[in-house]
């Protein structure tokens, strides 16, 4: 039985990988490229032959020469890196019950930091994300002035928004206030202004 510890060696052309490119992609290029049958070098990169397919990131980053963090950066896209969570957790804890791996072998295995193993190894399922509060805007201040100069009643009041924004820039001119960042704030405020002088 071969030592699960010992890493295979680079192959010979290493193309690189491409930003939010799926693993499975990523393998099919890397076998074309060193004139391989994908199906078998995916076979070789499986984690779990006796369950679902699993690949083994800290061989295809061995096999592509490159270093494990760098390659699941360019592999796994933010977004998808937390919907798969438990499809994680359950394969760490799988390879920790079953192959009894150390912390350190399992976040080479995983492509994840020895923080998230413990996570894993302490609960099945993850933390949820704590949410961000929402992002402020530099319009934030001006918002009220805007918003009085659309429900103004005086005879010339700036009701376009081109308008809207020189007069903004006259009274503010260090506040960089864009043209289109006004222009959305408007139109998200329609209910104010007549339809007519919507540019």
């Amino acid at each position: 039985m071969s030592d699960p510890e010992r890493l295979p060696r680079p192959l010979p052309i290493r193309p690189r990988p491409l930003a939010g490119e799926s693993p499975t992609a990523y393998i099919h290029r890397l076998a074309e490229a060193n004139h391989l049958r994908p199906g078998h070098l995916r076979r070789l990169l499986d984690g779990r032959p006796d369950h679902e397919m699993t690949i083994r990131m800290d061989w295809l980053a061995a096999l592509a020469g490159r270093t494990l963090p760098d390659l699941q950066r360019a592999l796994t896209p933010p977004a998808r890196r937390q919907a798969h969570k438990p499809k994680l957790f359950a394969a760490i804890r799988h390879d920790a019950q079953d192959l009894r791996l150390s912390l350190r072998f399992l976040a080479r295995r995983h492509g994840v930091h020895r923080r998230t193993i413990r996570q894993a190894l302490d609960s099945p399922t993850p933390t949820p994300r704590k949410k961000l509060p929402p992002r402020g805007s530099r319009l934030d201040p001006f918002k009220p002035e805007i918003d009085a100069m659309l429900r103004a009643d005086n005879p010339d009041p700036p009701r376009t928004i081109a308008q809207i924004t020189n007069r903004l820039r006259q009274q503010h001119p260090d506040a960089g206030l864009s043209y289109s960042t006004i222009r959305a704030y408007v139109r998200s405020r329609d209910e104010h202004i007549e339809p007519e002088h919507l540019p």
